[in-house]
Protein backbone atom coordinates (compact mmCIF):
# COMPACT_ATOMS: atom_id res chain seq x y z
CA UNK A 1 0.00 0.00 0.00
CA UNK A 2 0.96 3.49 -0.56
CA UNK A 3 -0.64 5.51 1.98
CA UNK A 4 0.22 6.12 5.25
CA UNK A 5 -1.29 3.61 7.41
CA UNK A 6 -1.57 2.03 11.04
CA UNK A 7 -2.31 -1.59 12.17
CA UNK A 8 -4.84 -2.47 13.95
CA UNK A 9 -5.65 -1.88 17.63
CA UNK A 10 -2.86 -5.23 18.04
CA UNK A 11 -0.38 -2.29 17.30
CA UNK A 12 -0.96 0.85 18.05
CA UNK A 13 1.39 3.66 17.05
CA UNK A 14 2.60 1.52 14.65
CA UNK A 15 2.97 3.56 10.62
CA UNK A 16 4.24 2.01 7.65
CA UNK A 17 3.89 3.05 4.24
CA UNK A 18 1.63 1.39 2.18
CA UNK A 19 -0.87 1.78 -0.44
CA UNK A 20 -4.43 2.80 -0.51
CA UNK A 21 -7.19 4.18 -2.88
CA UNK A 22 -11.20 3.98 -2.69
CA UNK A 23 -15.05 4.36 -0.93
CA UNK A 24 -17.71 4.11 2.96
CA UNK A 25 -21.06 3.00 4.60
CA UNK A 26 -23.74 3.96 6.26
CA UNK A 27 -27.13 2.56 7.04
CA UNK A 28 -29.98 3.05 4.44
CA UNK A 29 -33.20 0.91 4.08
CA UNK A 30 -33.22 -2.04 1.81
CA UNK A 31 -36.02 -3.16 -0.33
CA UNK A 32 -35.80 -5.76 -2.79
CA UNK A 33 -35.38 -5.20 -6.37
CA UNK A 34 -38.80 -5.98 -6.97
CA UNK A 35 -40.79 -4.05 -4.48
CA UNK A 36 -39.56 -0.79 -6.22
CA UNK A 37 -39.65 0.25 -9.86
CA UNK A 38 -35.59 0.48 -10.34
CA UNK A 39 -34.59 4.11 -11.73
CA UNK A 40 -33.25 3.86 -15.35
CA UNK A 41 -29.39 5.29 -14.44
CA UNK A 42 -26.91 5.60 -17.47
CA UNK A 43 -23.59 5.69 -16.66
CA UNK A 44 -21.77 9.01 -17.70
CA UNK A 45 -18.91 9.18 -20.31
CA UNK A 46 -16.60 11.14 -18.26
CA UNK A 47 -16.53 12.08 -14.50
CA UNK A 48 -14.77 13.67 -11.66
CA UNK A 49 -14.90 13.05 -8.50
CA UNK A 50 -13.40 14.47 -4.98
CA UNK A 51 -13.90 12.26 -2.11
CA UNK A 52 -12.35 11.27 1.45
CA UNK A 53 -11.23 7.42 1.50
CA UNK A 54 -10.13 4.27 3.26
CA UNK A 55 -9.27 1.21 3.05
CA UNK A 56 -8.26 -2.13 4.56
CA UNK A 57 -7.34 -5.47 4.27
CA UNK A 58 -8.38 -6.56 7.89
CA UNK A 59 -4.89 -6.34 9.60
CA UNK A 60 -4.25 -2.20 8.28
CA UNK A 61 -6.24 0.56 7.57
CA UNK A 62 -5.17 3.78 5.39
CA UNK A 63 -7.06 7.10 4.75
CA UNK A 64 -6.54 9.93 2.55
CA UNK A 65 -8.35 11.94 0.10
CA UNK A 66 -9.02 11.04 -3.41
CA UNK A 67 -9.31 13.17 -6.67
CA UNK A 68 -10.52 10.66 -10.05
CA UNK A 69 -10.64 11.59 -13.44
CA UNK A 70 -12.47 9.25 -16.15
CA UNK A 71 -13.09 9.42 -19.41
CA UNK A 72 -13.79 7.24 -22.10
CA UNK A 73 -9.86 7.12 -22.65
CA UNK A 74 -8.55 7.35 -19.41
CA UNK A 75 -8.48 7.08 -15.85
CA UNK A 76 -6.05 8.90 -13.47
CA UNK A 77 -6.05 8.75 -9.46
CA UNK A 78 -4.55 11.30 -7.41
CA UNK A 79 -4.11 10.48 -3.80
CA UNK A 80 -3.33 12.66 -0.51
CA UNK A 81 -2.61 12.39 2.64
CA UNK A 82 -5.00 12.67 5.52
CA UNK A 83 -2.66 15.99 5.63
CA UNK A 84 -3.11 16.86 2.26
CA UNK A 85 0.70 15.86 0.61
CA UNK A 86 0.02 14.10 -2.40
CA UNK A 87 1.29 10.68 -2.42
CA UNK A 88 0.88 8.82 -5.47
CA UNK A 89 -0.51 9.06 -8.75
CA UNK A 90 -1.90 6.31 -11.14
CA UNK A 91 -2.85 7.19 -14.84
CA UNK A 92 -4.44 3.80 -16.70
CA UNK A 93 -5.11 4.25 -20.17
CA UNK A 94 -5.74 1.43 -23.13
CA UNK A 95 -2.05 1.38 -23.76
CA UNK A 96 -1.25 0.21 -19.38
CA UNK A 97 -0.78 1.89 -16.40
CA UNK A 98 1.87 3.97 -14.61
CA UNK A 99 1.92 4.75 -10.81
CA UNK A 100 3.92 7.29 -9.71
CA UNK A 101 4.89 7.57 -5.77
CA UNK A 102 5.59 10.90 -4.00
CA UNK A 103 9.05 9.59 -3.02
CA UNK A 104 10.20 9.06 -7.02
CA UNK A 105 9.19 5.53 -7.52
CA UNK A 106 7.64 4.66 -10.93
CA UNK A 107 5.83 1.50 -11.58
CA UNK A 108 4.12 0.24 -14.70
CA UNK A 109 1.68 -2.70 -15.40
CA UNK A 110 -0.58 -3.58 -18.35
CA UNK A 111 -3.66 -2.44 -16.78
CA UNK A 112 -4.97 -0.66 -14.32
CA UNK A 113 -6.17 -3.61 -12.30
CA UNK A 114 -2.94 -5.12 -11.76
CA UNK A 115 -1.88 -1.80 -10.37
CA UNK A 116 -4.65 -1.08 -8.20
CA UNK A 117 -3.21 -3.30 -5.12
CA UNK A 118 -0.74 -1.60 -5.49
CA UNK A 119 -2.80 1.89 -4.45
CA UNK A 120 -5.05 0.13 -2.55
CA UNK A 121 -3.99 -2.66 -0.55
CA UNK A 122 -6.81 -4.63 -1.57
CA UNK A 123 -7.68 -6.32 -5.21
CA UNK A 124 -10.62 -4.91 -6.61
CA UNK A 125 -11.93 -5.05 -10.12
CA UNK A 126 -10.77 -1.67 -12.05
CA UNK A 127 -13.34 -2.31 -14.75
CA UNK A 128 -15.97 -2.50 -12.21
CA UNK A 129 -15.02 0.70 -9.95
CA UNK A 130 -16.44 3.47 -12.70
CA UNK A 131 -19.83 1.30 -12.45
CA UNK A 132 -19.31 1.27 -8.23
CA UNK A 133 -19.00 4.77 -7.96
CA UNK A 134 -22.06 5.71 -10.01
CA UNK A 135 -24.28 3.04 -8.73
CA UNK A 136 -25.04 1.75 -12.36
CA UNK A 137 -24.27 -2.41 -12.66
CA UNK A 138 -21.71 -3.49 -15.28
CA UNK A 139 -22.43 -6.62 -17.04
CA UNK A 140 -22.28 -9.91 -14.57
CA UNK A 141 -23.18 -7.29 -11.35
CA UNK A 142 -26.56 -7.72 -9.61
CA UNK A 143 -28.62 -5.04 -7.84
CA UNK A 144 -29.46 -6.84 -4.72
CA UNK A 145 -31.55 -3.91 -3.08
CA UNK A 146 -33.14 -0.67 -4.20
CA UNK A 147 -33.78 2.25 -2.19
CA UNK A 148 -37.13 3.95 -2.07
CA UNK A 149 -35.98 6.17 -5.59
CA UNK A 150 -35.41 3.37 -7.26
CA UNK A 151 -31.62 3.60 -6.59
CA UNK A 152 -29.28 0.44 -5.85
CA UNK A 153 -28.93 0.12 -2.38
CA UNK A 154 -27.01 -2.70 -2.85
CA UNK A 155 -25.27 -4.35 -5.36
CA UNK A 156 -23.01 -7.65 -6.04
CA UNK A 157 -20.27 -7.67 -8.68
CA UNK A 158 -17.32 -10.46 -8.45
CA UNK A 159 -17.44 -11.23 -4.72
CA UNK A 160 -18.14 -7.91 -3.59
CA UNK A 161 -21.07 -6.68 -1.71
CA UNK A 162 -21.55 -2.44 -2.57
CA UNK A 163 -23.47 -0.68 -0.14
CA UNK A 164 -24.76 3.11 -1.06
CA UNK A 165 -25.95 4.95 2.27
CA UNK A 166 -26.77 7.86 0.97
CA UNK A 167 -27.18 10.17 -2.88
CA UNK A 168 -26.21 13.94 -3.24
CA UNK A 169 -30.04 14.34 -3.72
CA UNK A 170 -33.43 12.30 -3.82
CA UNK A 171 -33.22 12.80 -7.93
CA UNK A 172 -33.65 9.15 -9.23
CA UNK A 173 -30.76 9.73 -11.32
CA UNK A 174 -28.66 11.24 -8.42
CA UNK A 175 -25.02 10.66 -8.05
CA UNK A 176 -23.93 8.35 -4.90
CA UNK A 177 -21.89 10.15 -1.64
CA UNK A 178 -21.29 7.44 0.82
CA UNK A 179 -20.41 3.74 -0.11
CA UNK A 180 -18.72 1.17 1.36
CA UNK A 181 -17.17 -1.91 -0.51
CA UNK A 182 -16.53 -5.39 0.86
CA UNK A 183 -15.42 -8.87 -0.03
CA UNK A 184 -14.16 -10.79 3.05
CA UNK A 185 -12.12 -8.75 5.46
CA UNK A 186 -10.89 -6.16 2.47
CA UNK A 187 -13.07 -3.14 2.68
CA UNK A 188 -12.74 0.02 0.61
CA UNK A 189 -15.10 3.11 1.61
CA UNK A 190 -15.93 6.23 -0.14
CA UNK A 191 -17.35 9.85 0.76
CA UNK A 192 -17.92 11.66 -2.37
CA UNK A 193 -17.90 15.12 -1.40
CA UNK A 194 -17.54 16.84 -5.27
CA UNK A 195 -18.96 15.47 -8.86
CA UNK A 196 -18.20 17.00 -12.46
CA UNK A 197 -19.96 14.81 -14.62
CA UNK A 198 -20.93 14.39 -18.73
CA UNK A 199 -23.28 12.83 -20.45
Amino acid sequence: MILRTRYAATRPGKWLTTATLVILSGCATLAPPSDVAEATRDTVSAFLLEARISATDGERAASGRLEWEHTAEADSWLLFSPLGQVVAQLVATNAGATLRTADGQTLTAHSAEAMLPELLGVPAPADGLAHWVQAVPRSGARVLASDAAGRPARMSDAGWIIDYSEYVSESPDAMPRRIDAHWGDARIRLVIDHWVVSP
